[in-house]
């Protein structure tokens, strides 16, 4: 899809208002495919659209925009993969070594990926998983598409 929108479109179709998306751009939160052009008002595209909806709608979650951000690149390169975008918290058992001595106990490490819908049920049950937030793909693309008016 090669149409182009603008900064307000972004912003109709993820729900936020336009100095939402304005901060989320400058705080790097939100990183649009197209560069800023001197005296030109910057073009966004239909994934950027689905990026800021998915940052849109962990933020609405609770979740800081600074740690979903770390994970929304992938979902540039979706094709089709999967209904859910899962952020999760998991914990992982270390061990002191040589070098690191001081280092010894559980550690949280938080990923993010892109699953199909019948994979939920083993990130539920997973005990090492401590947390976790969910955004339906399928939905959100719905929604934008329909906000900008694309099929």
């Amino acid at each position: 899809m090669n149409q182009e929108f603008t900064i307000q479109q972004l912003a109709d179709a993820a729900q936020l208002t336009r100095y939402q998306v304005e901060a989320w751009i400058s705080r790097g939160h939100f990183k649009p495919e197209n560069p800023v052009e001197t005296g030109k008002a910057r073009k966004f595209t239909y994934e950027d659209a689905i990026v800021l909806g998915a940052v849109a709608e962990f933020s609405r979650l609770g979740l800081s925009p600074a740690v979903v951000s770390m994970h929304t690149a992938q979902l540039r390169f979706r094709d089709g993969r999967g209904a859910l975008f899962v952020i999760s918290t998991v914990f992982r058992q270390v061990s002191a070594t040589e070098a690191n001595p001081d280092i010894e106990g559980e550690i949280d490490i938080t990923s993010g990926g892109i699953v199909p819908t019948a994979e939920i049920a083993s990130i539920v049950a997973d005990p090492k998983v401590r947390a976790f937030a969910v955004v339906n793909l399928e939905q959100l693309e719905h929604r934008v598409q329909a906000s900008l008016g694309v099929a």
